[in-house]
């Protein structure tokens, strides 16, 4: 696979951060920003596993189900609505 360029806390460090790209991924999305990117980093993310407990963390799952559905958690964003446009 090409490079990633996916956010780890050391350099040449082995272990990903799923959480924290799913976030990288969900905030490109909110600016329409580099498609591919997020197209990549959602693709990676899909198989990639750490093998700690960040993988069973039932937050990484929930962040992974917003990258990929990211409408649901931004519906509303630049018009004013904020959390309490999501529960409309």
């Amino acid at each position: 696979m090409a490079a990633l360029n996916d956010f780890c806390r050391e350099p040449r460090t082995r272990i990903k951060f799923a959480f924290t790209n799913y976030g990288v991924s969900i905030g490109l999305q909110a600016v329409n920003a580099m498609p591919e990117r997020v197209r990549r980093l959602n693709a990676y993310f899909e198989t990639y596993r750490s093998e700690d407990h960040y993988d069973r963390d039932a937050i990484t799952h929930v962040m992974a189900c917003s990258s990929h559905f990211p409408g649901y958690l931004m519906r509303g964003f630049g018009r004013g609505g904020g959390a309490s446009a999501l529960s409309s």
